[in-house]
């Protein structure tokens, strides 16, 4: 019964929206208020049919109950409009070339009259559709359910525990010391790198070992596909202590940006931005970070060089590029994880570690990923050979940052 309901949703409102097309073209002389009409009907119809397509891929239980009731007030709806156009050129149908000159005459002042009445109703119409649109964006119906979470292989390194950190002591040590050589100043660092380099939990660790008072610190994940308003509205929530949670989900961007700059002119504080994928979206988050004298500190994360070169532009600011682990940390992150210890590894698998790591190129996640891979299944000289030869150990297969 829900696949019927919206297959006549979506079916009724194609059909609608290619006679309104027509309707626009040459054949038909409208009057200016019902061109203007017809032509809003088209534009604000193809975009409730989207929501409607969407929603005819979803199982009725997943549909919200209001998504239901708008979704069947637009059918009615599209069956009103349906309509008229059907009267419409129904009246422009009639008189052909052989009708005398006064039964054309009179043909064209009834059809004038009837145009008239045409512009009226599209203007009532018009007024449905608004309504019906904006219920729609009141109730929100087109988040009618839940979108699957897409598992995030950085979230792991924003809550690593120090102790299981390997070759971070040296890049942490530095980084800190761009960021505090100097007191009360404006001050941004932007590590950047290849996936799986660890920028997220360097940047994460030097965010838990800043020590200095700052009146406020937030940190949270762009990701390639960012909602900026959700955004603004996380470091908000943190940086203010959730004093305008009830109030930021009716904020627009300006809002959320202008509230951001108020709150944080006068303070000294701490951001962390992780996995910036574009310099329009450092721009957009930079344009809430005011620049004062109390000492504010940024710290950014991100693939990109370009975008590193964004976030570094102007006075105290330092670009970090992130580097693989040497051959002897390599090591021990691996038989960290695959044995607890470089000492637990029998003697005669270090061969064939070693040619593993190779394969890994330094990259932590990629050498986190093939130790716990390893973890799972028997090991033995016969199973890692297999491994290699098979060319199963592929770092670039890792496609998150860690």
């Amino acid at each position: 019964m829900a696949e019927v309901m919206a297959s006549a949703a979506t079916g009724v409102m194609g059909s609608v929206i290619g006679k309104l097309t027509a309707m626009l073209g040459e054949k038909y002389q409208l009057a200016r208020d019902a061109e203007e009409g017809i032509r809003f009907l088209k534009e604000e119809l193809s975009t409730m049919d989207a929501v409607l397509q969407n929603l005819a891929e979803k199982d009725d239980d997943q549909i919200d109950p209001l998504a239901k009731d708008w979704r069947s007030k637009v059918r009615e709806l599209s069956y009103d409009i349906e309509d008229c156009i059907d009267r419409f050129r129904l009246n422009h149908s009639h008189g052909g070339s052989k009708a005398n000159f006064v039964r054309k005459a009179v043909r064209k002042v009834k059809i004038l009259l009837q145009d008239r009445g045409l512009a009226e109703e599209i203007q009532k119409l018009k007024s449905l559709v608004i309504e019906q649109s904006e219920r729609a964006k009141r109730y929100d119906i087109h988040a009618a359910s839940p979108q699957p979470v897409l598992l995030d292989l950085r979230a792991p390194a924003l809550f690593a525990e120090a102790r299981d950190l390997v070759g971070i002591d040296g890049p942490r040590k530095e980084i800190i010391e761009l960021l505090t050589c100097e007191e009360m100043q404006h001050k941004v660092v932007s590590i950047y790198g290849t996936a799986g380099q660890g920028k997220t939990t360097l940047a994460m660790e030097v965010y838990r070992k800043i020590t200095e008072a700052f009146d406020c610190r937030a940190f949270v994940s762009v990701s390639q596909t960012p909602d900026i308003k959700k955004l603004l509205r996380d470091i908000l929530s943190q940086i203010s202590n959730n004093q305008f949670d009830d109030q930021t989900e009716r904020w627009e961007m300006e809002q959320l940006i202008r509230n951001m700059r108020d709150y944080l002119i006068d303070k000294r504080y701490l951001i962390l931005i992780d996995d910036i994928w574009s310099v329009a979206a450092w721009e957009l988050i930079e344009s809430a970070l005011p620049r004062n004298d109390n000492g504010r500190i940024v710290i950014t994360t991100t693939r990109s060089k370009t975008v590193a070169k964004s976030c570094c532009a102007g006075i105290g600011a330092h670009m970090y590029e992130a580097q693989p682990l040497g051959d002897e940390d390599s090591q021990s992150l691996f038989f960290k994880r695959l044995f607890c210890s470089r000492e637990d590894c029998p003697q005669d698998l270090r061969e064939v570690s070693s040619d593993i790591l190779k394969k890994c190129g330094g990259l932590p996640l990629a050498i986190i990923s093939i130790a716990g891979l390893l973890a799972k299944q028997k090991l033995g000289r016969s199973y890692l050979n297999d491994r290699i030869n098979r060319s199963l150990v592929q770092p670039a297969k890792v496609g998150a940052d860690g």
